[in-house]
């Protein structure tokens, strides 16, 4: 394809790169991708004409008729012969992309974009949309990155709002380069992804299947229903703590089961929350292991929670975590089990065992729950996964590669006080490696939500999970999960002003699925419970599996059945 260069220098020019894919499919990603996005969206006062061409085929659309389209959804003439390389459905779902609003108030995208986990994603977008300068002896081509960075800011402070033409109506240089070849590529990625996401899926199924068929046979039903409360009641009191060898205040709130007996031992358990999050989501498990006697205490980490998130959206902090939190986190958990320790000898009447304690995170608690069972930073790794060719659909890369920001050696972050581990959508696979994750011998139950798009399955757990060599874990799959539910209607209707405006409660299902496994697993591996046993086999999971959200759980899913699966799928 010969590059099409536009001549008007005094206005706005996309221009397009050599590709080496073939015309069927590169017209295919393009029309759904992002250049069709941004040809359909430049304003009027821009290039009078849009020049898209490939091995001799040329199509001209002049702006105007793009512009009718977006505002009337008329295909005139000049625009149809574009818009036959289109399907009657995906033109439908074009358009609607295209009118988008996204009503993020302009002081958040100010944060996000300088912060450092802003300049990581503006650093990789602007490899696709990148800046051209022309000039009589050359030109050249560079990261859009800035320029990026100014179209957000600009479109989020107009009047008019955040949209695709607002963004184009603002980038400031005089040429918008695509590098089609990226493009393509991220498409085709996303595609297979997909594909693998899928034959993932499937194989745990079947191999969920071919499990219970080998288990015990057993009637559930004449079985306690454990995704139910439990007969006891519970107290709650919530704690300030202070470590003054840090210099760290930290909020703690404690759920104690009401005991009779004064020599009953109380399995404990610790619950470390995501980034972002003050554990409100989490108060249901909290609730639910307490009604059954345990335990449950759940830490507020001050560098990563709520209340630090809306500090850096108020420009009240330059990051949306602290770095330290990588070392913080763990420390707060040994800090608080530690003070546990104190209060045991009076306040609980020595009633809490705190020899073996579990404990659950979820996302970056997950990493704070692999920290503590002997999982070591691993920095080789990171610098590997977090250069140049970093996995830009890999979101969690974001918040990994801070981790680099610490010095360069051997955190002893363990505490031999864990006994088992629960993990939901762990961050993890930079962070530790192969190398790491292998550190674990503790009994691991981890939870996957195949419609995760922070940490997804494909890129971020499904090895992860192959590479724990400790005989006593469990990977329990929940298709149509979330690692958040966000609340779109929040960004594209109206003005959120905070964080927990976007986020929705979990489907009562998928709580009651956790709820349960969470329970059997800690009452097995912490209060050392068998006849909880057989909650943790795969004919459990399907005896309470219920449509959309089928749930799975497997324990012998090995690396080379991970890889005939994803390479059978390459094949089909």
């Amino acid at each position: 394809m010969s590059t099409q260069k536009f001549q008007a220098k005094e206005t706005k020019k996309i221009n397009t790169n050599k590709n080496t894919f073939g015309l069927n499919r590169w017209l295919k990603s393009l029309t759904l991708g992002i250049i069709p996005a941004i040809l359909t969206a430049l304003p009027v006062n821009a290039a009078k004409e849009i020049s898209l061409g490939h091995e001799g085929l040329n199509i001209s659309i002049p702006v105007s008729a793009l512009e009718t389209y977006v505002k009337t959804g008329e295909v005139n003439y000049e625009l149809a012969s574009y818009m036959l390389l289109l399907e009657s459905q995906e033109e439908g779902q074009y358009r609607q992309i295209l009118q988008e609003r996204y009503n993020f108030p302009p002081h958040i995208i100010s944060q996000f974009l300088h912060s450092y986990m802003g300049e990581i994603f503006l650093k990789n977008l602007g490899q696709v949309i990148q800046t051209k300068s022309i000039d009589d002896s050359y030109s050249t081509v560079e990261n859009g990155s800035e320029d990026i960075k100014t179209a957000f800011l600009k479109a989020a402070n107009d009047t008019e709002g955040l949209t695709v033409i607002n963004f184009i109506r603002h980038f400031p240089s005089e040429t918008m380069w695509l590098d089609t070849k990226r493009i393509v590529a991220v498409t085709d990625k996303i595609s297979a992804i997909q594909n693998n996401t899928k034959a993932f899926v499937e194989t745990v199924a079947n191999l969920t299947s071919r499990e219970a068929k080998k288990e015990e046979k057993i009637d559930f039903s004449r079985l306690a229903d454990i995704r139910k409360k439990g007969s006891y009641q519970f107290s709650q009191q919530e704690m300030m703590l202070e470590d003054k060898g840090r210099n760290r205040k930290f909020a703690v709130k404690l759920y104690v089961p009401e005991m009779s007996a004064k020599d009953v031992s109380i399995p404990v358990v610790v619950i470390s929350h995501g980034l972002g999050s003050n554990g409100v989501n989490f108060e249901s498990l909290a609730e639910h292991l307490a009604s059954y006697g345990f335990a449950v205490a759940l830490p507020q980490h001050p560098g990563s929670d709520y209340e630090y998130i809306q500090k850096f959206l108020a420009g009240k902090a330059k990051d949306m975590f602290e770095s330290n939190e990588f070392i913080d986190r763990p420390l707060d958990v040994t800090f608080l089990l530690n003070e546990l320790e104190q209060l045991n000898q009076n306040q609980f009447h020595g009633q809490l065992n705190l020899k073996k304690v579990g404990i659950f995170g979820h996302s970056f608690g997950a990493y704070t729950a692999f920290a503590l069972a002997g999982a070591e930073i691993n920095f080789n790794q990171l610098k590997q996964d977090c250069g140049p060719q970093m996995e830009v659909l890999n979101v969690s890369l974001l918040l990994q590669c801070r981790a680099l920001e610490l010095n360069p050696q051997k955190y002893s972050l363990k505490d031999d006080r864990i006994g088992a581990l629960f993990v939901l959508d762990p961050v993890n696979s930079s962070l530790f490696g192969k190398t790491g994750l292998s550190q674990v011998q503790l009994p691991v139950l981890w939870g996957s939500g195949t419609e995760d798009k922070i940490t997804p399955i494909i890129l971020e757990q499904a090895n992860s999970f192959t590479w724990l060599t400790t005989p006593d874990k469990y990977l329990v799959v929940t298709e149509g999960a979330n690692h958040v539910n966000i609340n779109f209607d929040a960004v594209n209707k109206t003005a959120f002003t905070s964080i927990e405006e976007l986020i929705q409660p979990d489907p009562e299902v998928v709580v009651g699925y956790a709820n349960a496994l969470g329970l059997a697993f800690f009452q097995s591996h912490i209060a050392d419970q068998s006849e909880y046993r057989p909650y943790l086999q795969a004919s459990y999971a399907k005896a309470i599996s219920e449509k959309p959200f089928n749930l799975s759980l497997v324990r012998s899913l090995s690396e080379t059945q991970l890889s005939q699966a994803l390479k059978q799928t390459i094949k089909d």
